[in-house]
């Protein structure tokens, strides 16, 4: 995941949406209503790629900020969950800034934050398992509407994967993307990965995932090794 939050527009920003974010009318109260349609249309759209703008939904939360009355703890949540699954990682935090401590005790808003901690840890199958794993609750409800949530999280967990291991066992693959056996090896054959019989994954070398040899030369003048045998001799 990238480190780095971008503020360009994105392709699928509708100009009525970015003349409202880049004019006068941008704290607007009476514009709220506007921009959370806007996410709602995010929130619809699948495609992790196309699907998040950031700079909308950070004005959305600054204006619950000036108008508390008007503020959807739904919609705060459907902000944060976006925001979890973006190929930014500082975007998550960057909308954690506009809200109050109340806001963040609610259980929808807490229970996304145990999610951010397990993505930061790179717990994986921890993620999953808080997700999921309570047949009493209704864990999917933190991300309720938002369309491709799991498929989005899955891309940015395989990037770290792949960016990680050179080989790697596949049900480890399928723990971490919380996939079943069959699926892992539908997602190697898709990607061109080899599989040995003892179900070891081999993934292709990049920059991130190769081992490199390191060489550290220190320069040491003769004067500060005269210096450092004097010492020795003095103890």
């Amino acid at each position: 995941m990238s480190a780095a939050t971008s503020f360009a527009r994105p392709s699928t920003r509708p100009d009525e949406i970015h003349n409202l974010l880049t004019g006068v009318e941008r704290y607007n109260p009476q514009k709220i209503g506007v921009l959370e349609d806007y996410l709602a249309h995010q929130c619809a759209n699948p495609d992790p790629n196309t699907n998040h703008d950031l700079m909308a939904n950070l004005a959305l939360l600054k204006m619950y900020q000036f108008n508390p009355p008007m503020m959807d703890l739904d919609v705060i949540r459907r902000i944060l969950a976006k925001a979890l699954i973006s190929t930014s990682q500082g975007d998550f935090n960057l909308c954690l800034y506009l809200l109050s401590d109340d806001i963040c005790k609610d259980i929808s808003i807490a229970k996304l934050l145990v999610l951010r901690d397990y993505l930061e840890k790179a717990q994986f199958d921890g993620f999953w398992s808080e997700m999921y794993g309570n047949d009493d609750d209704d864990e999917e409800s933190v991300v309720d509407g938002i369309a491709g949530f799991d498929n989005g999280l899955r891309k940015l967990i395989l990037a770290e994967i792949t960016s990680t291991y050179q080989t790697i066992q596949a049900k480890l693959i399928g723990k971490m993307l919380n996939l079943d056996e069959e699926a892992v090896l539908r997602l190697a054959k898709e990607h061109g990965w080899d599989v040995d019989a003892a179900g070891v994954v081999s993934l292709p070398l990049k920059s991130e995932n190769e081992a490199k040899t390191t060489v550290i030369k220190e320069s040491i003048k003769f004067e500060q090794l005269t210096k450092l045998l004097c010492a020795a001799n003095d103890i």
